[in-house]
């Protein structure tokens, strides 16, 4: 399992090159660009040509981005939605010079509720995304009525986008259905458990530490973690499970 990590783990701190050479020296390759100011300032022209030219000189895979999510995108107000997608196109212009993997975008406030017009609002937003980078859009698992799985997946059938998936959020409720990539932001977890419904899934897309202000040291101790765990369970499921207490699954769960 390739672990990544996210920017994020700088906090409010600016997105340095040394900072970004912690995270190469913490041998961590698949790297996400949080683009939250005041860490990662994207309308930089300055910074980003710095990070460009970091991940060219080092020879790293194309990194991953997160958008921008100060601006609701789905907020009943016009002039608030229209500031997000402003946002996500500056913040979109370091794709001219580095390629992204792909993009992860918020889907409203917490606890906001759902209503109709916010599919149409998320069309134009990845619409808006897709067309001004041409890049993968994963949505991101939320705790609101809006970006959870069934929703996501309603948008998704009612949308007909392609290039569209989801991204689970581990403080977000379970890992319920099948998805693109996995956000782990939260740094108590039962993690056989989650390893486990990877291999009901069959789950082996970008995994990415989330991790708020925490130390790199513990993203690197639970990297190892979850490596160990997970060729523990490629080597034997069900003792796997019995080490581990993990309930056996139903039996269509294993044919999936």
């Amino acid at each position: 399992m390739d672990v990544g990590i996210s920017t994020r783990c700088f906090g409010a701190d600016a997105l340095t090159l040394d900072r970004l050479e912690r995270l190469r020296r913490a041998e961590f390759t698949q790297i996400e660009l949080h683009a939250a100011l005041p860490g990662f300032d994207y309308s930089n022209r300055s910074v980003v040509r710095d990070v460009v030219r970091w991940f060219g000189e080092n020879e790293l895979p194309a990194p991953s981005l997160h958008l921008p999510f100060e601006k609701n995108i789905l907020s009943s107000n016009r002039f608030e939605r229209q500031a997000g997608l402003d946002q996500f196109k500056r913040c979109l212009e370091i794709n001219d010079l580095l390629r992204m993997q792909y993009v992860v975008m918020h889907l409203g406030d917490p606890h906001q509720e759902f209503n109709p017009v916010a599919f149409e609002h998320t069309y134009a937003a990845v619409a808006t995304v897709q067309s001004f980078a041409g890049v993968r859009v994963l949505l991101e698992t939320l705790d609101n009525d809006i970006a959870t799985f069934a929703r996501i997946e309603e948008f998704k059938k009612a949308a007909q986008l392609t290039d569209v998936g989801i991204c689970y959020d581990t403080k977000h409720g379970e890992l319920d259905a099948l998805c693109d990539a996995v956000h782990i932001d939260d740094g108590e977890r039962d993690w056989p458990r989650l390893i486990d419904r990877f291999v009901v899934l069959a789950f082996d897309g970008p995994v990415t530490l989330e991790f708020g202000e925490e130390k790199l040291a513990k993203a690197s101790d639970l990297r190892s973690r979850l490596r160990d765990l997970s060729d523990e369970a490629a080597d034997s499921i069900e003792e796997f499970r019995l080490k581990y207490k993990l309930p056996f699954p139903r039996l269509e769960e294993d044919e999936r």
